[in-house]
């Protein structure tokens, strides 16, 4: 039998075949390692109320970030499927992105570690939001500048697409972290904006798109 495992994608650009099977491999590793830090609380009396009751801000934590690592893989695997051939720019900016995935465990661990402080929130979100600040660059740089991406959609719907991927991971974390602590109105609601603006951005252009 043939082994399929790694067949090429990208027949005619080995090299971004290399790039996408080490990204993979990146991303792997920092989910595995999100759930090696998973510890059972000291002193835990064996009962599952008492489990969770004590570790329930440790798995929150586990949940959120592997939500957010596989979010960014999706979004990096769909972008590099599409892409036709190396370019030191995307290498560039997807090094970055891998930079932070891969501190994605450690800040995983200050949301629970204490003390928690707003700064801790600050740190995570920071992180989140660089990762998206790489994610989206890389993608506007394939999508604008280098023009490696096929088939090529409108204008519209790759800038919005562009902006989902910046924006859209931070916005929702720092949503799902204020909405947890029970921040104030002045807070949620303007992440919240944020969150239906790049939705109804990403609507329109695909609606326009379709006209």
């Amino acid at each position: 039998m043939t082994d399929h495992t790694h067949e090429l994608v990208h027949k005619g650009d080995p090299g971004l075949d290399r790039l996408l099977f080490f990204s993979d491999g990146v991303f792997a590793i920092a989910i595995t390692l999100l759930a090696i830090e998973l510890h059972v609380p000291h002193g835990w009396d064996g009962h599952a109320a008492t489990l969770f009751r004590e570790s329930w801000q440790m798995l929150a934590a586990f949940a959120l970030s592997f939500a957010v690592v596989g979010i960014f893989w999706n979004s990096h695997r769909r972008l590099f499927l599409g892409m036709q051939r190396f370019t030191v720019g995307v290498f560039v900016l997807n090094l970055i992105l891998l930079a932070g995935i891969a501190l994605m465990p450690f800040a995983s661990v200050l949301l629970y570690s204490p003390p928690v402080t707003i700064e801790t929130f600050g740190l995570y979100l920071g992180l989140v939001s660089a990762i998206g600040l790489a994610n989206g660059l890389a993608q506007g740089y394939a999508y604008f500048i280098a023009d490696v991406v096929r088939p090529k959609r409108p204008f519209a719907l790759r800038l919005a697409a562009t902006l989902m991927q910046t924006f859209m991971p931070a916005a929702c974390c720092g949503l799902a972290l204020a909405l947890s602590v029970g921040a104030p109105l002045w807070i949620v609601g303007p992440l919240a904006a944020v969150v239906a603006g790049l939705v109804g951005f990403l609507i329109w252009a695909q609606r326009r798109a379709a006209a």
